[in-house]
């Protein structure tokens, strides 16, 4: 058998499409869990007016929004790597790292904001980018290892 016959094994076994959207509602949700797990901390009760309040928040703009993002991002960026051969899980991660911390310093353009602030914004994004793109690629059986021989 030819070399040019050997065919590589995808790097996925499960839609991309599927795990860009599992990938986009799961950050928001994430999000939340952490805000009630504080309030828990805090206060001792995790539904107050402001939980049900940041819920309606989340279930208003924060899905739309990330489902955009990956959208227009998170998803072409899967695409291109698997057009080049290198859809890997450290691959998408890196890139949904860089792509959370410029979207959330973007965001946070929009009001003033100090040198401080902006970095928390990055680190913020970056580790919402981190978290996508790990269920990213879980939902779409990207592995984190390579299967040597």
């Amino acid at each position: 058998m030819s070399p040019e016959a050997v065919q590589a094994p995808p790097a996925h076994t499960r839609p991309l499409w599927f795990a860009g959207l599992i990938a986009a509602v799961s950050v928001p949700f994430a999000y939340l869990l952490v805000v009630v797990v504080i309030e828990i901390a805090n206060s001792g009760s995790a539904f107050g007016e402001e939980i049900m309040r940041g819920m309606g928040f989340l279930m208003m703009f924060g899905v739309p929004f990330c489902l955009v993002v990956m959208l227009v991002l998170g998803y072409p960026l899967a695409l291109l790597l698997r057009k080049f051969g290198r859809l890997s899980a450290l691959n998408l991660c890196a890139g949904a790292v860089v792509i959370g911390a410029t979207v959330a310093l973007l965001g946070g353009r929009m009001s003033p904001s100090e040198s401080v602030l902006s970095l928390m914004l990055a680190a913020f994004g970056a580790v919402a980018g981190l978290f996508a793109g790990i269920v990213f690629c879980l939902v779409a059986g990207i592995p984190f290892r390579r299967n040597t021989p």
